[in-house]
Parts: structure tokens; sequence; C-alpha cells
């Protein structure tokens, strides 16, 4: 069944309007469309050391006040040797060709020429450009602490079947905390764009929170338990005991040893939301990780995966639905359960139907595919 949008609606009475002769435009057919990706920020210097170090960012966000809706895929990737930040945005709507673009002779913006880069320090909830401080607008000259990078629709509110990829690109040297959150678009039926979730080369600790995509986070290979702390430190840490060869390896009394220093890692797609999440570890560090598929309809096939290689992790499945590890146990002086903490939660084991890019879209009368979703695993060198 084909729909007529607003948008289409309003350009054909105003062509009706001015001559009752004229044709409506052909405004093509009503379907996915997307935009090329698009750099936005460009190498921009991303302080790593100082008082001016970015110690936090923040990608992506749910809907607020009929805004600031990405409902789409994130991508993070750890891949600049400069310390720069780089941002791409790739746009999204399903509807008609002035759905997407507009029309110039009706002087009627598009979804594409409304939606673009929101990116200022902030801690709560955002306000349009104009209503910001112009010295929080992370884009000018340096990157700044405790930015947040989100999309923002220029207009009275954010149609419904539209959003934005992001993808950021990070120094590999970054070490602050990393916040993602993204949502899925099921406004249109035949079209049910999951909010997907890629990082690659994470060294540090963070909360990444989906709906019903899929997430592959891969650790960087040099991850270590206390991600901020000194090198000097947690060299001291290793070494750690009456011979300084270790003996007690980061016990609580080493410069790196308290509580308060442990990465803390936290991957949820919460109730009643059905995920695939995979995180990849390195197999040296020390690290404990909890996996939990919190679905109340038990039982089910959705039973999380560690893979646990013998001699270097001790693996619990008590709970089929919740087993726990730690991998490398640095020595009986270090407090069990501690490390860098990788916990990871599902909140439903249920077939999801799924889009992943436009020429994959069934057409308007199609049925999606759809696979299991709410399966989790941790894994060395598996993505």
């Amino acid at each position: 069944m084909k729909h007529l949008t607003l948008a289409s609606v309003l350009v054909a009475l105003v062509a009706g309007c001015a001559d009752d002769t004229t044709k409506p435009p052909v405004v093509g057919e009503i379907k996915p469309r997307e935009t090329e990706w698009e750099v936005v920020v460009n190498a921009l210097p991303f302080p790593l050391d100082g008082d001016t170090r970015v110690r936090s960012l923040t990608v992506g966000r749910k809907e607020f006040d009929e805004n600031f809706a990405n409902r789409g895929n994130i991508e993070v990737l750890y891949d600049h040797d400069d310390p720069t930040i780089t941002i791409e945005v790739k746009k999204y709507v399903y509807g008609d060709e002035i759905d997407a673009n507009g029309d110039m002779a009706a002087g009627m913006e598009g979804v594409f020429q409304r939606l673009s880069l929101w990116a200022y320090v902030n801690s709560g909830n955002p306000s349009p450009p104009p209503q910001m401080d112009p010295a929080d607008d992370c884009t000018k000259d340096t990157w700044k602490d405790g930015c947040q990078v989100l999309v923002y629709y220029d207009g009275k509110a954010q149609a419904e079947r539209s959003g934005a990829d992001l993808r950021v690109r990070l120094p590999r040297g970054y070490r602050g905390q990393l916040f993602v959150n993204t949502e899925d678009n099921t406004t249109e039926q035949s079209y049910p764009r999951r909010g997907n979730i890629t990082i690659d080369g994470l060294c540090s600790g963070g909360d990444i929170r989906l709906e019903a995509g899929w997430a592959k986070i891969k650790m960087c290979r040099d991850l270590v338990p206390t991600p901020t702390c000194p090198s000097a430190d947690i060299q001291a840490c290793e070494n750690w005991g009456p011979m300084n060869m270790g003996e007690e390896a980061w016990s609580k009394d080493c410069p790196c040893g308290g509580g308060d220093f442990f990465g803390q890692l936290t991957i949820r797609a919460p109730q009643p939301w059905a995920s695939n999440i995979t995180v990849d570890i390195p197999s040296t560090v020390w690290l404990n990780t909890t996996l939990q598929n919190t679905s109340t309809m038990k039982p089910h096939e959705c039973k999380p995966q560690i893979d646990c290689p013998q001699g270097i992790c001790v693996l619990n499945t008590d709970d089929e639905y919740a087993p726990f590890a730690e991998f490398n146990y640095p020595s009986p002086a270090a407090p069990s359960g501690a490390g860098f903490n990788v916990t990871v939660e599902s909140g439903g084991c249920t077939q999801i139907p799924f889009v992943d890019a436009p020429d994959q879209w069934p057409g308007d009368d199609g049925e999606p595919p759809s696979e299991l979703r709410g399966n989790l695993k941790v894994c060395t060198d598996c993505l």
C-alpha cells in the first residue's frame, strides 16, 4: 500500500493554488532514503594531557522534547594516531524525495537539511543551539571535556521516521570514559531500523545502552585493569611484593590498588529489549566479567557464553543465564573480583525483525527478516 506524506500533500496544494492546470510534482517512491557519510568535524585537536584533557565523551541519546534522537547506528573507532577527533554523520528518512530533500520552489526544507550535528559541553538535557553558550561549542578550536555528540532537528518536531548514524574517530591513546546511547526506529513496520553499536579499540570504561540492535565491542589489546592510572604506577602494581617481583601483584596497597581506579564497562539492553552483544577482550588483562539475560520467560535459548581458556580463567555457571568469570587473577594479595570489570545484560530473548540497509528493504508490503536476539558473548579475537 502506498502512502502520501504530509510534505507531498502540501506541495501538491501549493502547486494547485498557483496554477490549476499544473500537475502535482513527481516526488518519487515512498521508501527508505539515506545520505552518504559526511565529515562534520575533521581532525579537531583532542587533548589527552594537562588540565584541558578530555575525561569523558557522550555519543547519542534517546529522544528528548521531540528532538535530539539519532535513532541509528553508532560507531566509535579508536584509529587516530594523533590526538584528534573526526565525526561523520549519515542521515536517513523513510519517505519520498520531498521528505528527504525538500522543495526549493515551495521554500520547503527536507529532513536532510534540517538534521545536523549537535556537539556541546553538557551534563543534562540538551537545548537548541541558539540557547547554548557558544563557549561550550565542542566543534570550535579544540575538543572539550564533557562534550555530547548528538543529532539536532531544526524544526518544531523531528520526523518520527528519521534519524542519523554517527561515526566518531578517536585517538588510540584516549583513556577517558565513553558513554553511548541509541534506540531503534520501528515506526515503519516494513522498515524496522535497529540501533546497532560498533566500538573498536576501547581502552577504558563507560556505559553503553541500546535496545534490540546488536553491539560489537572490541577492547584494545593493551587494556589494563586501571586505565586512568599512570603507567609507572601500573608497573609498580604488577611488580608489587617484598622482592619487587609480583609476589603480591595488585595488592590493595599498591599505587593503583584502590577500588576507585579499576575500570568499569557496562553494556545493557534493559528489559524488555533483546540484543545480541559480543565483547572481544585481550587474553592478558586481569578482568572480571558477568553476563546476564534477565528475561523472565525462562527457559529460553539465550544462554550467555564466556570463552574461558584453561589456566587463565575461572568460570562460574551456577546460573546458566548469568555466568561470571575472572581472567588472569594476579596474586593472592589482589582483591578477588576486582580488576577491569565488564558487565553485559540483555533483557529479552526473542525473534527480532530488522532491516540493516535501504537495499535490504523488502518493500512496503514485504516482511522484514528476523533473527533470535538476546545472545551475549565474551571472547578473545572473535571480532
